[in-house]
C-alpha cells in the first residue's frame, strides 16, 4: 500500500540526544504503518532545510533543534553553530512544497506565526519556548492520535490530558496557531476511514 501522508523530520540538532526521531517514528509506525512515511534528514544550515523539503515533498514537518524566541539553532555539525529566523525559515519551508500542511518546532509561537502560516493548516510550537522534555512527553502521543484518525485540536487535548502533569512539573505546554480555513475540531490529517481500511 502507497502511503498516504509523508513526515519529515528534520534534524537541526544532529545529535538528538533524546532521540526524538525514534520516539516519533515509533508512535507513528504503531498506529498509521503504510499510511504515513517517516523519513529523516540531518540540516547543517537553512539551504539544508530547504533542499531536504523540496526532495522530499512532505505534507508534514517536524524540526529537532534548539531555539530561542526568535531563531532556530543548527548544533552537533561540522560547521559552526549557526541560527535562522524562525518566521523566514517557515516561509522558506512553505515555498519549497506546496504539499506542507503541518509544522511542528520546539519554540514559542506568537502572533507573527500566524500572520505568516500561508497555506499551512497548523504550527505546533510551545507555550513558553523551547522544551526538549516537554515536547518529547507530547509530541508522539499527539502524532499518534492525529495518525489514527482524530481531529486535530482533539488529538492535542487529548495528549495534553495524557501528558498534564509531567508536562506541568517540566514547565511546558504545547502552542497551535490553526489556519482559519479549517475547523481544528472537525479537520483530519489522516482521515479516520482511512485508517480503519
Amino acid at each position: 500500500m502507497d502511503a498516504k501522508r509523508n513526515l519529515l523530520i528534520l534534524k537541526l540538532d544532529l545529535l538528538d540526544n533524546m532521540r526524538e526521531f525514534d520516539t516519533i517514528r515509533q508512535a507513528v509506525a504503531q498506529v498509521a504503518a503504510g499510511l504515513v512515511t517517516v523519513s529523516a534528514a540531518g540540516c547543517e544550515q537553512p539551504e539544508d532545510v530547504i533542499a531536504a523539503v523540496t526532495d522530499g515533498k512532505p505534507d508534514w514537518v517536524h524540526i529537532i533543534g534548539r531555539s530561542n524566541d526568535k531563531q532556530l539553532i543548527f548544533s552537533g555539525g561540522k560547521k559552526a553553530e549557526s541560527k535562522c529566523d524562525r518566521i523566514q525559515l517557515v516561509k522558506n519551508l512553505r515555498g519549497a512544497t506546496p504539499a506542507l500542511q503541518l509544522i511542528t518546532l520546539n519554540s514559542k509561537l506568537d502572533n507573527r506565526d500566524l500572520r505568516n502560516m500561508g497555506r499551512l493548516y497548523v504550527m505546533i510550537g510551545m507555550e513558553n519556548g523551547y522544551n526538549p522534555i516537554a515536547s518529547r512527553m507530547f509530541m508522539p502521543r499527539f502524532y499518534a492520535n492525529i495518525c489514527s484518525g482524530m481531529p486535530l485540536a482533539p488529538a492535542a487535548k487529548a495528549a495534553i490530558e495524557d501528558t498534564q502533569q509531567e508536562v506541568v512539573q517540566h514547565g511546558g505546554i504545547p502552542s497551535m496557531c490553526f489556519s482559519r480555513i479549517i475547523d481544528p475540531e472537525t479537520f483530519t490529517f489522516l482521515p479516520r476511514e482511512t485508517v480503519m481500511n
